[in-house]
Protein backbone atom coordinates (compact mmCIF):
# COMPACT_ATOMS: atom_id res chain seq x y z
CA UNK A 1 0.00 0.00 0.00
CA UNK A 2 1.77 3.65 -0.61
CA UNK A 3 1.95 5.76 1.86
CA UNK A 4 -0.33 8.15 3.21
CA UNK A 5 0.77 11.56 3.72
CA UNK A 6 0.15 12.95 7.77
CA UNK A 7 -2.39 15.63 6.69
CA UNK A 8 -4.38 12.54 5.21
CA UNK A 9 -3.88 9.96 7.65
CA UNK A 10 -4.70 12.27 11.04
CA UNK A 11 -7.70 14.40 9.17
CA UNK A 12 -10.44 14.79 11.55
CA UNK A 13 -13.13 12.66 10.90
CA UNK A 14 -15.86 14.00 13.88
CA UNK A 15 -16.44 17.10 15.04
CA UNK A 16 -14.56 16.18 18.48
CA UNK A 17 -11.38 15.72 16.40
CA UNK A 18 -11.88 18.85 14.73
CA UNK A 19 -8.71 21.65 16.19
CA UNK A 20 -9.21 24.72 16.83
CA UNK A 21 -12.75 25.45 15.57
CA UNK A 22 -14.14 24.59 18.49
CA UNK A 23 -17.06 27.47 18.32
CA UNK A 24 -18.09 26.24 14.49
CA UNK A 25 -18.12 22.58 15.07
CA UNK A 26 -20.34 23.32 18.61
CA UNK A 27 -23.00 25.12 16.11
CA UNK A 28 -22.94 22.51 13.62
CA UNK A 29 -23.53 19.12 16.53
CA UNK A 30 -26.06 21.48 17.85
CA UNK A 31 -27.67 21.81 14.65
CA UNK A 32 -27.79 18.47 13.59
CA UNK A 33 -28.48 17.76 17.29
CA UNK A 34 -31.98 19.33 17.42
CA UNK A 35 -32.61 18.56 13.42
CA UNK A 36 -32.06 22.59 12.27
CA UNK A 37 -29.38 21.85 9.63
CA UNK A 38 -29.83 25.45 7.00
CA UNK A 39 -30.19 24.73 3.84
CA UNK A 40 -26.60 26.33 2.67
CA UNK A 41 -23.94 27.27 4.48
CA UNK A 42 -20.57 29.71 3.65
CA UNK A 43 -17.14 28.41 5.40
CA UNK A 44 -15.08 31.15 4.69
CA UNK A 45 -11.67 31.29 6.45
CA UNK A 46 -7.39 30.59 5.61
CA UNK A 47 -6.20 27.35 3.61
CA UNK A 48 -5.69 24.86 5.80
CA UNK A 49 -7.78 25.49 8.67
CA UNK A 50 -10.44 22.33 7.86
CA UNK A 51 -13.49 23.99 6.35
CA UNK A 52 -13.51 21.47 3.68
CA UNK A 53 -12.60 18.78 6.35
CA UNK A 54 -15.78 20.04 8.18
CA UNK A 55 -18.15 19.85 5.16
CA UNK A 56 -17.27 15.98 4.82
CA UNK A 57 -18.00 15.18 8.59
CA UNK A 58 -21.24 17.48 8.19
CA UNK A 59 -21.96 15.42 5.27
CA UNK A 60 -21.61 11.71 7.48
CA UNK A 61 -23.63 13.42 10.52
CA UNK A 62 -26.38 13.98 8.50
CA UNK A 63 -25.77 10.90 6.02
CA UNK A 64 -24.84 8.30 8.88
CA UNK A 65 -26.55 4.88 9.21
CA UNK A 66 -27.35 5.62 12.51
CA UNK A 67 -28.40 9.33 11.77
CA UNK A 68 -29.02 12.23 11.43
CA UNK A 69 -26.32 12.60 14.37
CA UNK A 70 -23.74 14.64 15.47
CA UNK A 71 -21.30 11.73 16.29
CA UNK A 72 -21.05 9.87 13.19
CA UNK A 73 -19.92 6.59 13.69
CA UNK A 74 -17.34 6.58 10.92
CA UNK A 75 -17.46 2.86 10.09
CA UNK A 76 -20.83 2.17 8.38
CA UNK A 77 -20.96 2.09 4.98
CA UNK A 78 -22.21 5.47 4.21
CA UNK A 79 -19.39 7.28 6.45
CA UNK A 80 -16.72 4.88 5.07
CA UNK A 81 -17.45 5.81 1.40
CA UNK A 82 -17.97 9.77 2.34
CA UNK A 83 -14.62 9.55 4.24
CA UNK A 84 -12.54 7.85 1.28
CA UNK A 85 -14.24 10.07 -1.41
CA UNK A 86 -16.73 7.66 -2.78
CA UNK A 87 -19.80 8.22 -2.25
CA UNK A 88 -22.24 8.85 -4.69
CA UNK A 89 -24.48 11.57 -3.04
CA UNK A 90 -21.72 13.82 -1.69
CA UNK A 91 -20.25 15.38 -4.66
CA UNK A 92 -17.38 17.87 -4.53
CA UNK A 93 -16.61 20.59 -6.89
CA UNK A 94 -13.89 22.53 -7.61
CA UNK A 95 -14.97 26.23 -7.97
CA UNK A 96 -11.71 27.44 -9.77
CA UNK A 97 -12.19 24.75 -12.25
CA UNK A 98 -15.61 24.43 -12.58
CA UNK A 99 -15.99 28.72 -13.42
CA UNK A 100 -18.79 28.71 -15.94
CA UNK A 101 -22.56 28.74 -16.54
CA UNK A 102 -22.93 25.90 -18.04
CA UNK A 103 -21.41 23.55 -15.13
CA UNK A 104 -23.93 25.36 -12.60
CA UNK A 105 -26.81 24.06 -15.09
CA UNK A 106 -26.04 20.86 -15.03
CA UNK A 107 -25.48 21.06 -10.94
CA UNK A 108 -29.57 22.31 -11.65
CA UNK A 109 -30.47 19.50 -13.45
CA UNK A 110 -28.79 17.09 -10.62
CA UNK A 111 -30.49 18.00 -7.79
CA UNK A 112 -33.52 17.41 -8.38
CA UNK A 113 -33.38 14.11 -7.99
CA UNK A 114 -32.90 11.82 -4.60
CA UNK A 115 -30.32 10.46 -3.12
CA UNK A 116 -29.15 6.95 -4.03
CA UNK A 117 -27.97 5.63 -0.79
CA UNK A 118 -28.41 8.18 2.01
CA UNK A 119 -30.75 10.99 3.44
CA UNK A 120 -29.03 14.18 1.63
CA UNK A 121 -27.42 14.63 -1.51
CA UNK A 122 -24.40 17.26 -0.02
CA UNK A 123 -22.60 19.32 -2.74
CA UNK A 124 -19.32 20.95 -1.14
CA UNK A 125 -18.18 24.01 -3.58
CA UNK A 126 -14.50 24.38 -2.75
CA UNK A 127 -13.15 28.15 -3.80
CA UNK A 128 -16.44 29.43 -4.41
CA UNK A 129 -15.46 32.71 -4.69
CA UNK A 130 -13.59 31.58 -7.94
CA UNK A 131 -17.05 30.94 -9.51
CA UNK A 132 -18.11 33.73 -12.46
CA UNK A 133 -20.92 36.65 -11.73
CA UNK A 134 -23.40 34.13 -14.42
CA UNK A 135 -22.69 31.08 -12.61
CA UNK A 136 -23.68 32.85 -9.32
CA UNK A 137 -26.69 33.94 -11.14
CA UNK A 138 -27.42 30.71 -12.24
CA UNK A 139 -26.89 29.21 -8.68
CA UNK A 140 -29.15 32.26 -7.08
CA UNK A 141 -32.64 30.28 -6.85
CA UNK A 142 -31.75 26.86 -6.56
CA UNK A 143 -30.21 28.63 -3.56
CA UNK A 144 -32.55 30.52 -2.03
CA UNK A 145 -35.14 27.42 -2.52
CA UNK A 146 -33.36 23.55 -2.85
CA UNK A 147 -35.16 20.87 -2.63
CA UNK A 148 -35.78 19.32 0.61
CA UNK A 149 -32.91 16.59 0.59
CA UNK A 150 -30.28 19.08 -0.67
CA UNK A 151 -27.56 20.60 1.12
CA UNK A 152 -25.05 23.15 -0.02
CA UNK A 153 -21.61 24.15 1.61
CA UNK A 154 -19.61 26.92 -0.42
CA UNK A 155 -16.10 26.80 0.62
CA UNK A 156 -13.91 29.63 0.05
CA UNK A 157 -10.94 31.83 1.28
CA UNK A 158 -12.09 34.96 0.13
CA UNK A 159 -15.77 35.83 1.18
CA UNK A 160 -15.73 39.12 0.02
CA UNK A 161 -16.17 38.28 -3.51
CA UNK A 162 -19.09 36.05 -2.90
CA UNK A 163 -22.28 38.45 -3.91
CA UNK A 164 -24.36 39.48 -1.48
CA UNK A 165 -27.45 38.02 -2.93
CA UNK A 166 -25.26 35.04 -2.56
CA UNK A 167 -24.11 35.23 1.00
CA UNK A 168 -28.03 36.56 2.23
CA UNK A 169 -28.94 32.79 1.30
CA UNK A 170 -26.53 31.08 3.40
CA UNK A 171 -25.15 30.38 6.72
CA UNK A 172 -22.04 32.40 6.85
CA UNK A 173 -19.25 30.76 9.52
CA UNK A 174 -15.84 32.10 9.37
CA UNK A 175 -13.21 29.75 10.22
CA UNK A 176 -10.06 31.51 11.94
CA UNK A 177 -6.44 30.72 12.20
CA UNK A 178 -5.09 27.71 14.80
CA UNK A 179 -3.29 29.21 17.25
CA UNK A 180 0.71 28.16 17.24
CA UNK A 181 0.34 26.27 20.87
CA UNK A 182 -2.82 24.40 19.77
CA UNK A 183 -0.64 23.48 16.30
CA UNK A 184 2.31 22.34 18.62
CA UNK A 185 -0.07 20.34 20.94
CA UNK A 186 -1.68 18.46 17.63
CA UNK A 187 2.08 18.15 16.22
CA UNK A 188 3.36 16.08 19.50
CA UNK A 189 0.25 14.50 19.60
CA UNK A 190 0.71 13.27 16.00
CA UNK A 191 5.05 12.92 16.47
CA UNK A 192 4.10 10.66 19.59
CA UNK A 193 2.05 8.49 17.64
CA UNK A 194 3.99 7.94 14.83
CA UNK A 195 7.16 7.50 17.01
CA UNK A 196 8.92 10.40 15.70
CA UNK A 197 11.60 11.99 17.74
CA UNK A 198 11.98 15.37 17.42
CA UNK A 199 12.66 18.68 19.42
CA UNK A 200 10.26 20.84 21.07
CA UNK A 201 12.03 23.94 19.58
CA UNK A 202 11.11 22.02 16.01
CA UNK A 203 7.93 21.46 16.41
CA UNK A 204 7.44 25.59 17.79
CA UNK A 205 9.28 26.29 14.64
CA UNK A 206 6.84 24.30 12.58
CA UNK A 207 4.24 25.52 14.31
CA UNK A 208 5.54 28.78 14.28
CA UNK A 209 6.04 28.86 10.60
CA UNK A 210 2.52 27.46 9.61
CA UNK A 211 0.81 30.66 9.69
CA UNK A 212 -2.42 29.01 11.47
CA UNK A 213 -3.05 26.62 9.44
CA UNK A 214 -2.73 22.60 10.55
CA UNK A 215 -2.63 21.23 6.81
CA UNK A 216 0.48 23.63 5.92
CA UNK A 217 2.04 22.13 9.52
CA UNK A 218 1.57 18.50 8.95
CA UNK A 219 2.90 18.96 5.27
CA UNK A 220 6.07 20.67 6.70
CA UNK A 221 6.24 17.65 9.34
CA UNK A 222 6.23 15.19 6.49
CA UNK A 223 9.20 17.03 5.01
CA UNK A 224 10.81 16.38 8.13
CA UNK A 225 10.30 13.49 9.14
CA UNK A 226 12.16 12.46 5.15
CA UNK A 227 15.35 14.37 6.30
CA UNK A 228 16.22 13.11 9.46
CA UNK A 229 15.79 10.78 12.11
CA UNK A 230 16.37 12.70 15.58
CA UNK A 231 14.56 16.45 14.24
CA UNK A 232 16.69 19.46 15.41
CA UNK A 233 15.64 22.92 15.33
CA UNK A 234 18.79 22.82 12.89
CA UNK A 235 17.43 20.40 10.91
CA UNK A 236 14.06 22.30 10.28
CA UNK A 237 15.98 25.77 9.56
CA UNK A 238 18.27 24.27 7.27
CA UNK A 239 15.95 22.22 5.22
CA UNK A 240 13.27 24.93 4.50
CA UNK A 241 15.15 27.94 5.19
CA UNK A 242 13.05 29.22 8.65
CA UNK A 243 14.50 31.86 11.09
CA UNK A 244 14.62 30.80 14.21
CA UNK A 245 14.12 32.62 17.39
CA UNK A 246 17.18 33.09 18.64
CA UNK A 247 18.69 34.60 15.22
CA UNK A 248 15.94 37.10 15.36
CA UNK A 249 16.69 37.58 18.97
CA UNK A 250 20.23 38.36 18.15
CA UNK A 251 19.14 40.82 15.34
CA UNK A 252 17.34 42.48 17.01
CA UNK A 253 19.29 43.30 19.51
CA UNK A 254 21.95 44.34 17.48
CA UNK A 255 19.63 46.76 15.66
CA UNK A 256 18.56 48.01 18.56
CA UNK A 257 21.74 48.55 20.89
CA UNK A 258 23.24 49.86 17.30
CA UNK A 259 25.90 47.33 17.07
CA UNK A 260 26.26 47.55 13.31
CA UNK A 261 29.17 44.41 13.27
CA UNK A 262 27.12 42.28 14.08
CA UNK A 263 24.16 42.88 12.23
CA UNK A 264 26.82 42.22 9.25
CA UNK A 265 27.89 39.30 10.30
CA UNK A 266 24.19 37.51 11.24
CA UNK A 267 23.65 38.26 7.95
CA UNK A 268 26.53 37.15 6.60
CA UNK A 269 25.93 33.45 8.63
CA UNK A 270 22.37 33.91 7.04
CA UNK A 271 23.31 33.93 3.82
CA UNK A 272 26.01 31.34 4.13
CA UNK A 273 23.50 28.72 5.37
CA UNK A 274 20.94 29.28 2.81
CA UNK A 275 18.31 31.48 4.35
CA UNK A 276 16.54 33.74 1.79
CA UNK A 277 16.23 37.06 3.54
CA UNK A 278 12.76 37.64 2.15
CA UNK A 279 11.03 35.45 4.36
CA UNK A 280 13.82 36.84 6.50
CA UNK A 281 12.65 40.38 6.50
CA UNK A 282 8.80 39.45 7.34
CA UNK A 283 9.87 37.28 10.33
CA UNK A 284 11.73 39.94 11.71
CA UNK A 285 8.93 42.43 10.91
CA UNK A 286 6.18 40.10 12.80
CA UNK A 287 8.81 39.21 15.81
CA UNK A 288 9.00 43.33 16.07
CA UNK A 289 5.58 43.82 15.95
CA UNK A 290 5.42 41.37 18.45
CA UNK A 291 7.80 43.41 20.86
CA UNK A 292 6.24 46.69 20.77
CA UNK A 293 3.16 45.05 21.56
CA UNK A 294 4.75 42.89 24.61
CA UNK A 295 6.06 46.45 25.64
CA UNK A 296 2.90 48.08 25.11
CA UNK A 297 0.36 45.03 26.92
CA UNK A 298 0.24 44.46 30.51
CA UNK A 299 -0.48 40.77 29.65
CA UNK A 300 0.23 39.99 25.83
CA UNK A 301 -0.75 36.55 26.25
CA UNK A 302 -3.96 37.52 25.56
CA UNK A 303 -2.91 39.85 21.91
CA UNK A 304 0.08 37.59 21.14
CA UNK A 305 0.14 33.91 19.77
CA UNK A 306 4.01 32.94 20.74
CA UNK A 307 5.71 30.02 21.55
CA UNK A 308 7.77 29.59 24.70
CA UNK A 309 10.93 30.45 23.07
CA UNK A 310 9.49 33.66 21.50
CA UNK A 311 7.97 34.65 24.71
CA UNK A 312 11.01 34.59 26.87
CA UNK A 313 13.14 36.20 23.80
CA UNK A 314 10.76 38.99 24.18
CA UNK A 315 10.37 39.79 27.89
CA UNK A 316 14.24 40.33 27.52
CA UNK A 317 14.52 42.40 24.57
CA UNK A 318 11.90 44.79 26.22
CA UNK A 319 14.40 45.79 28.94
CA UNK A 320 16.77 47.11 25.91
CA UNK A 321 14.28 49.86 23.67
CA UNK A 322 11.87 52.32 24.63
CA UNK A 323 8.14 51.99 22.89
CA UNK A 324 8.93 55.25 21.04
CA UNK A 325 11.90 53.44 19.72
CA UNK A 326 10.28 50.06 19.24
CA UNK A 327 7.61 51.90 17.03
CA UNK A 328 10.29 53.51 14.51
CA UNK A 329 12.13 50.70 14.28
CA UNK A 330 8.58 48.52 12.89
CA UNK A 331 7.75 51.59 10.93
CA UNK A 332 10.88 51.72 8.73
CA UNK A 333 10.78 47.85 8.91
CA UNK A 334 7.32 47.78 6.89
CA UNK A 335 8.54 50.09 4.28
CA UNK A 336 11.69 48.36 3.87
CA UNK A 337 10.41 44.75 3.58
CA UNK A 338 8.42 45.15 0.27
CA UNK A 339 12.05 46.89 -1.09
CA UNK A 340 13.64 43.78 0.32
CA UNK A 341 11.18 41.56 -1.48
CA UNK A 342 11.55 42.73 -5.02
CA UNK A 343 15.03 43.90 -4.81
CA UNK A 344 17.50 42.31 -7.13
CA UNK A 345 20.18 42.20 -4.58
CA UNK A 346 18.09 41.57 -1.41
CA UNK A 347 21.58 41.11 0.91
CA UNK A 348 22.59 44.88 0.24
CA UNK A 349 19.06 46.07 0.73
CA UNK A 350 18.79 44.28 4.14
CA UNK A 351 22.14 44.99 5.22
CA UNK A 352 21.66 49.15 4.52
CA UNK A 353 18.19 48.76 6.10
CA UNK A 354 19.38 47.06 9.39
CA UNK A 355 22.75 49.65 9.64
CA UNK A 356 20.35 52.38 8.99
CA UNK A 357 17.87 51.63 12.05
CA UNK A 358 20.54 50.21 14.31
CA UNK A 359 22.05 54.30 13.94
CA UNK A 360 19.03 55.24 15.21
CA UNK A 361 19.48 54.19 18.51
CA UNK A 362 22.51 56.83 18.27
CA UNK A 363 20.45 59.34 17.30
CA UNK A 364 17.91 58.75 20.29
CA UNK A 365 21.01 59.69 22.36
CA UNK A 366 21.27 63.18 20.84
CA UNK A 367 18.33 64.91 23.37
CA UNK A 368 19.42 63.44 26.27
CA UNK A 369 23.39 64.34 25.44
CA UNK A 370 21.75 68.32 25.07
CA UNK A 371 20.35 68.26 28.20
CA UNK A 372 22.78 66.34 30.31
CA UNK A 373 25.27 69.31 28.55
CA UNK A 374 22.89 72.19 29.42
CA UNK A 375 22.67 70.92 33.28
CA UNK A 376 26.28 71.18 33.13
CA UNK A 377 26.29 74.73 31.59
CA UNK A 378 23.99 75.47 34.37
CA UNK A 379 26.14 74.65 36.60
CA UNK A 380 29.00 76.38 35.42
CA UNK A 381 29.45 79.18 37.40
CA UNK A 382 29.99 82.99 36.03
CA UNK A 383 32.98 84.83 35.85
CA UNK A 384 33.59 87.43 38.29
CA UNK A 385 31.98 90.52 37.67
CA UNK A 386 29.61 89.55 35.63
CA UNK A 387 25.85 88.45 36.46
CA UNK A 388 22.72 88.12 35.03
CA UNK A 389 20.44 91.30 34.87
CA UNK A 390 17.78 89.12 35.77
CA UNK A 391 17.49 85.53 37.71
CA UNK A 392 15.08 83.68 34.72
CA UNK A 393 13.76 80.24 35.10
CA UNK A 394 15.36 79.67 32.02
CA UNK A 395 18.63 78.95 31.17
CA UNK A 396 20.27 82.35 29.95
CA UNK A 397 23.35 82.98 28.20
CA UNK A 398 26.63 82.82 30.26
CA UNK A 399 28.84 84.92 28.07
CA UNK A 400 27.16 88.49 26.41
CA UNK A 401 26.84 88.73 22.50
CA UNK A 402 28.20 91.33 20.43
CA UNK A 403 25.15 94.34 19.79
CA UNK A 404 23.20 93.89 16.93
CA UNK A 405 21.32 96.80 15.03
CA UNK A 406 17.95 96.47 16.69
CA UNK A 407 15.15 98.84 17.24
CA UNK A 408 14.44 100.34 20.41
CA UNK A 409 12.34 98.45 22.82
CA UNK A 410 8.98 100.22 23.62
CA UNK A 411 8.79 98.95 26.97
CA UNK A 412 5.74 99.68 29.62
CA UNK A 413 5.35 98.86 33.08
CA UNK A 414 2.18 97.70 34.39
CA UNK A 415 1.61 99.49 37.58
CA UNK A 416 -0.32 97.86 40.46
CA UNK A 417 -1.20 98.55 43.95
CA UNK A 418 1.53 98.07 46.46
CA UNK A 419 0.72 94.91 48.71
CA UNK A 420 1.24 95.27 52.48
CA UNK A 421 4.40 96.26 54.13
CA UNK A 422 6.05 93.34 54.79
CA UNK A 423 7.76 92.98 58.16
CA UNK A 424 11.66 93.83 57.93
CA UNK A 425 13.24 90.24 57.47
CA UNK A 426 16.02 88.80 60.67
CA UNK A 427 19.58 89.31 59.78
CA UNK A 428 20.72 86.03 58.24
CA UNK A 429 24.29 85.54 57.65
CA UNK A 430 22.86 83.82 54.31
CA UNK A 431 22.13 86.61 51.51
CA UNK A 432 18.45 86.83 50.48
CA UNK A 433 18.79 85.97 46.85
CA UNK A 434 19.95 82.27 47.53
CA UNK A 435 17.16 81.85 50.18
CA UNK A 436 14.08 83.85 48.94
CA UNK A 437 14.62 82.45 45.32
CA UNK A 438 13.69 78.96 45.72
CA UNK A 439 10.59 79.76 48.02
CA UNK A 440 9.39 82.23 45.18
CA UNK A 441 10.42 80.09 43.03
CA UNK A 442 8.55 76.86 44.20
CA UNK A 443 5.41 79.04 45.21
CA UNK A 444 5.24 80.48 41.78
CA UNK A 445 5.58 77.10 40.46
CA UNK A 446 2.34 75.65 42.52
CA UNK A 447 0.60 78.68 41.73
CA UNK A 448 0.64 78.06 37.86
CA UNK A 449 -0.39 74.33 38.65
CA UNK A 450 -3.56 75.46 40.87
CA UNK A 451 -4.30 78.28 37.86
CA UNK A 452 -4.03 75.48 35.40
CA UNK A 453 -6.51 73.97 37.02
CA UNK A 454 -8.83 76.46 38.04
CA UNK A 455 -8.58 79.16 34.91
CA UNK A 456 -6.63 77.63 32.37
CA UNK A 457 -6.59 80.08 30.06
CA UNK A 458 -5.18 82.55 32.46
CA UNK A 459 -2.42 80.35 33.32
CA UNK A 460 -1.55 79.48 28.98
CA UNK A 461 -1.06 83.13 28.40
CA UNK A 462 1.29 83.48 31.82
CA UNK A 463 3.30 81.02 30.30
CA UNK A 464 3.81 83.17 27.18
CA UNK A 465 5.83 85.00 29.59
CA UNK A 466 9.50 85.38 31.13
CA UNK A 467 9.27 84.94 34.61
CA UNK A 468 12.22 86.42 36.78
CA UNK A 469 12.73 86.62 40.50
CA UNK A 470 14.17 89.31 42.88
CA UNK A 471 13.67 89.30 46.61
CA UNK A 472 9.97 89.60 47.12
CA UNK A 473 9.21 90.69 43.45
CA UNK A 474 8.15 88.67 40.34
CA UNK A 475 8.43 90.07 36.98
CA UNK A 476 6.65 88.73 33.98
CA UNK A 477 8.58 89.71 30.83
CA UNK A 478 5.95 89.65 27.48
CA UNK A 479 8.10 89.88 24.63
CA UNK A 480 6.65 90.60 21.21
CA UNK A 481 3.24 88.58 19.68
CA UNK A 482 3.11 87.76 23.09
CA UNK A 483 2.49 91.11 24.67
CA UNK A 484 -1.00 90.67 23.27
CA UNK A 485 -1.59 88.73 26.50
CA UNK A 486 -0.41 91.23 28.97
CA UNK A 487 -3.35 93.08 29.59
CA UNK A 488 -5.55 89.94 30.55
CA UNK A 489 -2.74 88.86 33.04
CA UNK A 490 -3.09 92.36 34.31
CA UNK A 491 -6.77 92.23 34.65
CA UNK A 492 -6.06 89.05 37.39
CA UNK A 493 -3.42 89.93 38.77
CA UNK A 494 -4.68 90.52 42.21
CA UNK A 495 -6.00 87.12 42.36
CA UNK A 496 -2.34 86.06 40.96
CA UNK A 497 -0.96 87.75 43.54
CA UNK A 498 -3.05 86.31 46.17
CA UNK A 499 -2.65 82.26 45.32
CA UNK A 500 1.72 83.32 44.94
CA UNK A 501 1.36 85.16 48.62
CA UNK A 502 -0.85 82.27 50.38
CA UNK A 503 1.79 79.40 49.11
CA UNK A 504 4.92 81.82 50.07
CA UNK A 505 3.59 82.91 52.94
CA UNK A 506 4.45 86.20 52.89
CA UNK A 507 3.74 89.29 50.54
CA UNK A 508 4.89 88.91 47.44
CA UNK A 509 5.04 91.77 44.62
CA UNK A 510 4.47 90.85 40.95
CA UNK A 511 5.44 93.24 37.96
CA UNK A 512 4.03 92.74 34.28
CA UNK A 513 6.86 94.31 31.80
CA UNK A 514 6.17 94.19 27.26
CA UNK A 515 8.35 94.39 25.20
CA UNK A 516 9.08 94.43 21.56
CA UNK A 517 11.21 91.63 20.17
CA UNK A 518 14.53 92.83 18.94
CA UNK A 519 16.00 91.99 15.82
CA UNK A 520 19.83 90.49 14.70
CA UNK A 521 21.75 90.05 11.99
CA UNK A 522 22.30 86.53 10.98
CA UNK A 523 26.35 87.01 11.67
CA UNK A 524 25.67 88.12 14.93
CA UNK A 525 23.52 84.86 15.43
CA UNK A 526 26.07 83.11 14.59
CA UNK A 527 28.42 83.89 16.64
CA UNK A 528 26.43 84.43 19.77
CA UNK A 529 25.78 80.93 19.37
CA UNK A 530 29.54 79.79 18.96
CA UNK A 531 29.74 81.35 21.86
CA UNK A 532 27.27 79.33 23.52
CA UNK A 533 29.39 76.69 25.81
CA UNK A 534 26.82 74.18 25.27
CA UNK A 535 26.53 74.10 21.31
CA UNK A 536 30.38 74.65 21.16
CA UNK A 537 30.50 70.79 23.39
CA UNK A 538 28.05 69.66 21.07
CA UNK A 539 29.69 71.08 18.02
CA UNK A 540 32.73 68.96 19.19
CA UNK A 541 31.16 65.82 20.30
CA UNK A 542 29.08 65.45 17.19
CA UNK A 543 31.64 66.70 14.92
CA UNK A 544 28.94 68.98 13.71
CA UNK A 545 28.86 72.56 11.81
CA UNK A 546 26.27 75.45 12.20
CA UNK A 547 23.70 75.58 8.81
CA UNK A 548 21.82 78.05 9.92
CA UNK A 549 20.65 80.12 13.05
CA UNK A 550 16.81 81.36 13.77
CA UNK A 551 16.01 83.56 16.46
CA UNK A 552 14.04 81.39 18.42
CA UNK A 553 11.26 82.42 21.17
CA UNK A 554 14.25 82.03 24.09
CA UNK A 555 16.70 84.51 22.93
CA UNK A 556 14.01 86.57 22.17
CA UNK A 557 13.31 86.73 25.84
CA UNK A 558 17.23 86.64 26.46
CA UNK A 559 16.97 89.79 24.66
CA UNK A 560 14.42 91.15 26.94
CA UNK A 561 16.41 90.95 30.10
CA UNK A 562 19.46 92.84 28.33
Amino acid sequence: MSYLVLARKWRPKTFEELTGQEPIARILRNAVAVGKVAHAYIFSGPRGVGKTTTARILAKALNCEHGPTPDPCGTCRSCEAISDGFSLDVTEIDGASNTGVDHIRDLRERVKYAASEAKYKVYIIDEAHMLSTPAFNALLKTLEEPPPHVIFVLATTEPKKIPATVLSRCQHLPFRKISTQTIMQRLRQIADAEEIVIADAAVEMIARTADGGMRDALTTLDQVISFAENITANDVKDLFGYTDTETLSHMLSAVIEGRSRDIVALISDLTDTGTDLKPFMRDLLQFTRNLLITKIVDNPDGVLDLGESEKTALLQLKELTSEEHCALLLSDLIKAEPAVRSALQPRVVCELTLIRLSLMSRFTAIDKAFQMLGASAEKTPRPAGKSSPSEGVSLKKNTPAPEAPMSGPAERRTAETAPEPAPKPAASAVPAKQTDRPRLDAAWQAAMERLNQENHPLGFKIQASSVSFKHDEITLVFNGGSSVHADSVGENLSAIRTIVQELAGRPVRIAIETKEAKTASKTDLRERALQNPVIREALELFDGRIVDVTLTKQMLKEDSDV
